[in-house]
């Protein structure tokens, strides 16, 4: 259980009965490797997903805090910039977004945060590749073979914002109200405020220790899901028309087109979340959208409910993710696109159905 803890007390994780408490054992020793390589370094490259969700960001701006109060060079990298609703974080300002603007660094480490795969970072990663000494991969998405030099891959985990808190801890870092704020920011989006299967008892305990760190709920939640732009509600509007359902009601589809963008002069941010919306129909078990992208691909974002795995749906299409969260893309017209995952799907709820009444 994590105690209430003084501000820059934290608690450490070097002794194995807090380890076993914690249910890190097992990861007592990627721990170790990571938080050695941060502390020993001195010049690091952030990066993380393009199209970065809470978790991505917090993620990235914590760490950059960390390393930056430790007196390193620290260059933070996403491809997509900081979405508006994030940019209430500290450092945020300071991301780039433009690979020919980051300096040559020497001796630089190449730090992966909330990435299941390298191509996640973009078409700008072969440039940052070139100039690493190393590479770090932290991430709580299924990785059925982790990169990097070093890594810590937990599907268990919350988030990337929990593995850091851990890291953190084991380095003996002061929680200010900078780093617990962005970390809290993370645990919180991709949980979805606390009401999907992967909250459990210990992340509510270390949300409640970042809050006595200094990071505020509600200013934090009133940022994230209160500062929409009048944009947002436009294209929401748009997007619902799209709505379509399947499967007696238990599947649940809509699209995002770039003409919705163009109309509504809403940007890709705006439409965050969406998908969520649709899985809050009590007959719903699975929501899809349908994205397009400008590189002619077609975003197809998953959301479930209980035990139904999209993961391993998504990864028939080449993507992944998590058990009630994941995405692929998939190269088609958005009709043809939609026609073959909804197919696909039913018949995928039914083989689930078949299986557990003991018909398979």
């Amino acid at each position: 259980m994590i105690e209430a803890i003084p501000k820059h007390q934290p608690p450490t994780l070097e002794s194995d009965r807090q380890l076993e408490s914690k249910g890190l054992q097992s990861d007592e020793m990627d721990i170790k490797k990571i938080a050695h390589a941060l502390m020993n370094g001195t010049s690091y490259l952030l990066v993380t997903h393009f199209h970065p969700d809470g978790d991505a960001i917090g993620a990235l701006l914590a760490l950059q805090a960390v390393l930056k109060g430790m007196g390193k060079k620290v260059i933070s990298f996403c491809e997509d910039g900081v979405p508006p609703t994030f940019r209430f974080l500290e450092g945020a300002q300071e991301v780039l977004n433009d690979i020919e603007r980051i300096p040559q660094l020497d001796t630089v480490t190449l730090v992966f945060l909330d990435c299941g795969s390298i191509d996640r970072c973009g078409k700008s990663l072969a440039k940052l590749l070139n100039v690493t000494n190393s590479i770090i991969n932290i991430d709580h998405h299924v990785q059925e073979k982790p990169f990097g030099d070093i890594f810590w891959v937990k599907s268990s985990a919350s988030s990337t914002c929990e593995m850091l808190f851990d890291i953190f801890c084991f380095m003996n870092i002061p929680f200010t109200p900078v780093v617990s704020t962005c970390l809290y920011t993370g645990i919180l989006t991709d949980t979805g405020s606390f009401q999907f299967s992967n909250t459990s008892r210990r992340v509510l305990e270390i949300a409640a220790s970042l809050a006595g760190f200094g990071a505020d709920p509600h200013k934090i939640a009133q940022q994230v899901f209160e500062s929409s732009s009048p944009q947002k509600l436009l294209l929401l509007g748009k997007v619902l028309d799209t709505l379509r359902y399947h499967r007696n009601y238990s599947i649940a589809t809509a699209r995002l087109t770039k003409k919705m963008f163009t109309e509504t002069g809403a940007t890709i941010h705006d439409g965050e979340g969406f998908v969520n919306m649709l899985r809050q129909v009590a007959t719903v078990q699975v929501a899809v959208l349908f994205r397009e992208e400008e590189n002619g691909l077609i975003h197809v974002g998953l959301r479930s409910k209980g035990s139904i795995d999209v993961a391993k749906f998504a990864r028939k299409f080449g993507g992944g993710g998590h058990v009630n969260a994941s995405a692929c893309r998939v190269k088609e017209s958005i009709e043809n696109v939609e026609a073959t995952i909804v197919s696909s799907l039913e018949a995928y709820l039914n083989e689930i159905v078949n299986i557990s009444e003991g018909k398979q």
